[in-house]
């Protein structure tokens, strides 16, 4: 089958190439995309929306109905930028699913996934089987899944509901079109018995076709409203599948390679907008200017990386955002910054960060006892695959060295970031240097969490690691 795609955000062009490259069509673009692109664009409703995630422009949102588009345009993606951290949803949303109370709002669903019921604040009683839809999936670890009593179906142009009454509709519809779409479903729903809401995709069909999906979901939903709920839990009906691509700086160098072929792109384009900062926006916005006049190359990309590291440098607080695969954000720090300084290769930099520690207690994984005037130094060169920690004492004697194995780090003017892969590599003085936490990255690959390239790049790197602290650390 052949499945259309809406795309939106700062990928966006990257995103067009990668997935007509890969056969997919694309559908309801914006004005802009569509004057870089030479090939035919369909208005009909997208099986799927792939976007940046509200929460971070790091990320690829994934939105798709049905559930194959889903999971053929992550491959797709997949297939490209191969180092990428991927969260799926565990149910997907709308899927109907039948539970089983546990008391406390809290019921058993499929694969012994434990959801929340939300019943109007009413709890189901214990041993209850409840029919019900999916309306808040996790993705994100210790997120609860929310599921509602009832049946929701959902399609390309319409969601319906069982029990419910009346319509709805998404701001996409315009104000002139509900009427007509309105008045489309007279004779083939029964408003007195669901609930229809008007998705974005009903701008994109005719009143008559949008009816005929109404009919169609309305008739589904009041059969599986109507059956006995199984007698444990069960997945009845599939809904949207959704799930989020992290895409750490090697990915973003693919998203450039992607977009340049469509319009001319400087290096380093996804890596500097994704911060989000009105400055480095403004900088690569003005680098791709002259790129298109033919004032320089894309080399000018990575002049705006080195001068946006001049900001950082001026920063009286640095912090490094380290995010896992699993999309839990830490902030390090406060540092401030020692030096920086241009790396071997254009773009890429050396930066050394230190800080004070003002209270007691402890260095992870080194088992080594922190106190207050403890000094720690923290180098990042940011071509390389680690970070390396050293940590001293008040007087100056080197307690230890904890090298975190993460991609190569990206800097903005607010700070510095990179996707953590779990594994590092810790020396003692006195020791050898030490791989730990290994099986938490062994447990995020089991789990589909990375791709098998960034499982394979982050053993490889610990085992580099450990010569790195044997040469330098004694």
């Amino acid at each position: 089958m052949v499945y259309f795609a809406r795309i939106r955000g700062i990928y966006a062009t990257a995103l067009a190439a990668l997935l007509l490259k890969h056969g997919f069509l694309l559908s309801d673009l914006s004005k802009v995309l569509r004057s870089r692109i030479d090939v035919p664009v369909s208005d009909r409703p997208p099986h799927i929306t792939v976007k940046t995630s509200d929460e971070s422009l790091d990320e690829l949102l994934i939105i798709a109905y049905p559930w194959e588009a889903g999971v053929e345009a992550e491959k797709a993606i997949l297939s490209e930028v191969e180092d990428a951290a991927v969260v799926r949803g565990k149910l997907g949303l709308h899927s109907v699913v039948d539970v089983v109370s546990k008391g406390s709002c809290l019921a058993e669903a499929p694969s012994g996934i434990l959801v929340e019921v939300q019943q109007g604040g009413v709890c189901p009683g214990e041993g209850e089987v409840l029919r019900a839809t999916v309306v808040k999936d996790s993705l994100r670890e210790g997120e609860r899944i929310v599921v509602k009593p009832g049946v929701e179906l959902v399609g390309l142009t319409v969601r319906v509901s069982v029990p419910g009454s009346g319509v709805s509709f998404s701001k996409f519809v315009r104000d002139e079109l509900r009427p007509s779409l309105i008045s489309a479903l007279e004779g083939r729903v029964d408003l007195s018995r669901a609930h229809v809401r008007f998705r974005s995709g009903a701008s994109l069909a005719s009143p008559l076709e949008v009816a005929e999906e109404a009919r169609r979901l309305f008739e589904r939903a009041v059969k599986l409203a109507e059956e006995k709920p199984s007698g444990q839990p069960a997945l009845v009906e599939r809904g949207k599948y959704i799930s989020i691509i992290v895409l750490p700086k090697t990915a973003k160098r693919v998203m450039d390679k992607l977009r340049g072929s469509l319009y001319p792109t400087v290096n380093r384009h996804h890596e500097v907008k994704s911060w989000g900062g009105d400055i480095e926006s403004t900088l690569v916005d003005f680098a791709e200017e002259g790129l298109k006049r033919g004032l320089w190359g894309p080399e000018a990309g990575d002049l705006v990386v080195e001068f946006i590291a001049g900001r950082l440098a001026e920063a009286k607080k640095v912090y490094i955002r380290h995010v896992t695969p699993r999309r839990k954000v830490i902030s390090i720090g406060p540092f401030h910054v020692a030096s920086i300084a241009r790396g071997q290769e254009p773009g890429e930099l050396n930066i050394t960060l230190e800080r004070t520690f003002k209270s007691y207690g402890t260095y992870d994984a080194l088992g080594v006892e922190k106190r207050p005037g403890d000094r720690g130094v923290t180098r990042i060169d940011t071509s390389k695959w680690y970070v390396i920690h050293e940590y001293y004492s008040a007087s100056g004697e080197l307690l230890g060295v904890y090298a975190n194995i993460n991609t190569p780090p990206e800097v903005g003017s607010s700070g510095i970031k990179y996707l953590d892969l779990y594994i590092d590599v810790v020396k003692r003085p006195g020791s050898e240097p030490e791989i730990v936490d290994a099986e938490q990255l062994e447990k995020a690959y089991h789990e589909g969490l990375i791709t098998d390239q960034l499982y394979k790049r982050a053993k490889a790197e610990a085992e580099r690691v450990v010569n790195v602290l044997k040469s330098n650390y004694h």
